[in-house]
């Protein structure tokens, strides 16, 4: 195993996130011999000890290449229980602490609405690779609806784990819109068919920037 490690963190507490975080576990399970992954689950995923691991791994010489999330978020932010003020990491993060998350990596962010305000710009200014979120909210209520949305992202983990670039995910992106339209255009009306309607505009407020080439 040569690539460097992806750190993943996972930091939503409530139950309804539970199917959500059980889907990278199986992602994890059968890519894990493929790829070095650092997972960081609920009761671990601090801002002081994610910072601390990030750290540590530049210092060993072995730094994350990528750092994917999963967590309720606003604008500009990635919400934590655990960690000060509530949140993991920012638009008004210290510079460094910013500067620490980007260097070099590729960024997802599963969160709602982080997309949205200055702090994917900051990310990309303070050298990320690429970042990729949501300027929309999760709202998938559905069997079917989390279905999806799981899947989804499994395949954007999968990007960041091949040290995909922004191209690879606006791919992946395409191929899910597909998918999802494919399966609503079957649907009589009803909560599933809002569900990934809802799911579709979603899609559509995914936000992926960065570099086009390696």
């Amino acid at each position: 195993m040569t690539a460097r490690p992806v750190l993943s963190i996972d930091t939503s507490f409530d139950p309804e996130s539970a199917w959500f975080a059980s889907g990278r576990t199986q992602l994890y399970g059968r890519m894990g011999e493929q790829f070095s992954i650092v997972p960081f689950g609920r009761a671990s995923a601090e801002r002081r000890r994610i910072l601390r691991q990030i750290a540590r791994a530049e210092g060993g010489g072995n730094p994350f290449r990528g750092i994917v999330v999963s967590s309720h978020g606003r604008t500009s932010c990635v919400v934590d229980d655990e960690s000060p003020d509530g949140l993991l990491i920012s638009h008004e993060s210290p510079a460094q602490e910013i500067e620490l998350w980007a260097r070099g990596r590729v960024l997802y962010f599963c969160c709602g609405e982080t997309a949205s305000g200055p702090l994917f710009d900051q990310l990309l200014d303070a050298g990320a690779r690429t970042v990729v979120g949501f300027t929309g909210r999760l709202c998938a209520t559905t069997v079917d609806g989390k279905f999806f949305w799981r899947q989804l992202d499994q395949e954007l983990v999968t990007c960041a784990l091949h040290d995909q670039l922004a191209p690879g995910f606006e791919r992946a992106r395409q191929q899910f819109l597909e998918r999802v339209a494919t399966r609503l255009a079957a649907l009589p009306d009803g909560a599933v068919r809002e569900d990934l309607a809802r799911t579709m505009d979603l899609l559509a407020s995914m936000v992926i920037r960065g570099a086009r080439t390696g």
